[in-house]
């Protein structure tokens, strides 16, 4: 199974752009969804500090 997995990481590479960036880093669609993911990973923790801090 070990030697099937890079054989299979080069069938599925990811599109790039000439100069190697992923064509998925500029999706809008991504950069919102990694945005709000870490607007919500960050109000988590204020949230967790914020109720540490009341008890």
């Amino acid at each position: 199974m070990e030697q099937s997995t890079p054989d299979l990481l080069q069938r599925t590479s990811q599109p790039r752009y000439p100069n190697g960036e992923r064509k998925l880093a500029q999706n809008v669609f991504m950069q919102t969804t990694w945005s709000l993911l870490a607007l919500t990973a960050l109000g988590q923790l204020l949230l967790l500090v914020w109720l540490d801090l009341m008890s």
